[in-house]
């Protein structure tokens, strides 16, 4: 344990290295919830409501944290919405918003990348 008012170096070392796999962890979920909003994007073109109910179901129990709290709250309203549709109904009125929250998700990752 370092007594003194700096850190030496093999305990930078070791901060270095936690920092790094604590930064690799963060970027394969973000990676893998990015990947989520390609499958929504895809499953709108196709009207594939199913792979959109399912895509939107895995959106909704993030953590506000992962993604923001747009997505998040906007997941939980499309698919409250899609559940209690009925049989007929394939459109969702928060999806849009849904959409759009995504979207500013995608844009901002790739302006921090």
């Amino acid at each position: 344990m370092d007594t003194s008012d700096y850190p030496s170096l093999p305990k930078l070392n070791q901060l270095h290295a936690q920092l790094a796999a604590n930064n690799r962890r963060v970027e394969e979920v973000i990676d893998s919830q990015l990947d989520s909003i390609e499958q929504l994007f895809a499953a709108v073109v196709a009207e594939d409501w199913s792979g959109v109910e399912k895509v939107t179901r895995q959106l909704a129990t993030l953590e506000p944290d992962v993604l923001g709290h747009d997505v998040v709250r906007e997941a939980q309203k499309v698919l409250d919405e899609l559940t209690r549709a009925a049989a007929g109904e394939t459109q969702s009125l928060h999806l849009h918003d849904l959409i759009a929250a995504c979207r500013s998700v995608r844009k901002n990752q790739h302006w921090t990348s």
